[in-house]
């Protein structure tokens, strides 16, 4: 005879809300991890948001480096792409990216600022995979916890779901989709290091017409998770429940 398991509904809401909020964090990094991989899609950014033009004005007024804006495109998206692998690689030569002017010596492409606030960015990165490894650790346990402690009534988990998501949505909709890029920037940079830089002070903000292209990578990533959530909640579900079951049937 098999013991029966007292199910706890405040136990069973707790492991799937983790459950749920860990197929949602780590759909979110596996979705940043792919788009990393096709440079975040700077070329196609590049022509939507008419980046070009955009260097093309505030290049020239720039007040720490000059001709950035004589360069052809393809040097802005090789720029782009070498501030990509430094910081995807511990920001391991940041300081040693250059552009190169028709005779004239190389010139460094960022200056300090812009290089300790990209070194900070590595380091959030490092993170970011730490973090993904360690959800994708406890998202297979969680759900077999699921499955064991008993997944809550459909109503319950709409409900908790409706709010996380609402809660979101009003934040953006009051704050601005800008303000909560800079709120972001505070809680995960040290304070005393500068992240705001205007385009006339920094080729790398301007390069990325920042804010404006991180709205655009933010728009694919957040698709991105939004493919993957369902994905990875149901897989894993339907694996603890094979799990579970095969245990149930070993048990007798």
């Amino acid at each position: 005879m098999k013991k029966t398991v007292q199910k706890c509904p405040i136990a069973a809401t707790l492991v799937w809300f983790f459950y749920a909020v860990t197929a949602v964090l780590l759909s979110v990094l596996i979705s940043w991890a792919l788009y990393s991989q096709v440079n975040y899609g700077y070329g196609f950014w590049y022509q939507q948001l008419d980046i070009g033009a955009h260097i093309e004005e505030y290049g020239p007024q720039n007040r720490f480096r000059y001709g950035f804006e004589q360069l052809p495109s393809e040097q802005h998206h090789r720029a782009f792409e070498q501030i990509r692998d430094a910081v995807h690689d511990q920001g391991e030569g940041l300081a040693d990216i250059h552009y190169t002017l028709p005779g004239r010596a190389p010139i460094p492409l960022l200056h300090d600022a812009e290089v300790r606030h990209l070194q900070d960015v590595a380091d959030l990165i490092d993170f970011g995979r730490w973090l993904m490894l360690a959800l994708a650790l406890l998202w297979l346990p969680l759900a077999l916890l699921c499955i064991r402690v008993g997944i809550p009534p459909m109503r319950q988990r709409m409900g908790i779901t409706v709010f996380g998501v609402g809660a979101v949505i009003a934040w953006l909709a009051v704050a601005g989709p800008t303000q909560v890029f800079y709120q972001l920037h505070v809680w995960l940079f040290p304070a005393e290091n500068e992240w705001f830089f205007y385009w006339q002070d920094s080729l790398m903000s301007t390069l990325m017409k920042a804010p404006v292209l991180f709205g655009g990578i933010a728009a694919a990533i957040a698709i991105g998770a939004l493919l993957l959530i369902p994905v990875l909640y149901w897989l894993g579900l339907r694996l603890s429940k094979n799990i579970v079951k095969q245990e149930s049937g070993h048990g007798h």
